[in-house]
């Protein structure tokens, strides 16, 4: 009898140990199959170009080094900025503001090859006071680094590196960019 109960113990618990080493070697491909990112990958990510400068409203300038160190939501935009575009600009702070005690580790930016009236500026700076505006030819050099045409509106999640990650199309669901936002700042949580 205490055979069978040694025998039976180094089954129940030696058992998990070898099916786990055996999924997890070169003979067993058993990989979980799709994601469960809203946004599309970039593959390979794209790093911001370095050597660009912008002057912002205020007279300071804006480079790459300034978008570092913080997740950055982007909204890049070919055509002028209208109520679809500060529409967008609002999901993207919303987004933001979900993110609870982990809002100062996100920041937000807009590239537009077409230049931001002083109206329209007031008006995102409304939406947050910290929302970086990067457009006119400053921001020919980061606008074509962007995966997607030119032509159509999108947003993006760069990681504090200043590389390209995350994609969405206009029609993207805010609740989608806010779910892959919220996981990336879980995983990646300074201690």
């Amino acid at each position: 009898m205490n055979k069978a109960v040694i025998i039976l113990v180094f089954v129940l618990f030696g058992a998990p140990v070898l099916i786990a080493t055996l999924l997890h070697s070169e003979w067993f491909d058993a990989r979980m199959g799709g994601t469960r990112n809203h946004g599309e990958f970039v593959q390979p990510v794209i790093p911001l170009p370095d050597g660009w400068q912008a002057s912002r409203g205020d007279g300071s300038s804006l480079s790459r080094d300034d978008l570092l160190d913080r997740w950055q939501l982007v909204h890049r935009r070919q055509q002028p900025c209208d109520e679809a575009c500060l529409e967008d600009l609002y999901w993207l702070r919303q987004v933001r503001r979900a993110q609870d005690r982990h809002q100062p580790d996100v920041g937000l930016l807009l590239v537009s090859l077409t230049p931001v009236d002083e109206q329209t500026r007031q008006q995102i700076l409304t939406l947050a006071d910290d929302f970086q505006i990067l457009d006119g030819q400053a921001a020919a050099a980061v606008h074509e680094a962007f995966p997607s045409p030119p032509e159509a509106p999108s947003s993006y999640i760069l990681d504090p590196m200043g590389n390209i990650i995350l994609q969405y199309s206009a029609d993207a669901d805010p609740n989608g960019i806010r779910r892959d936002l919220r996981r990336l700042l879980t995983w990646t949580q300074r201690n």
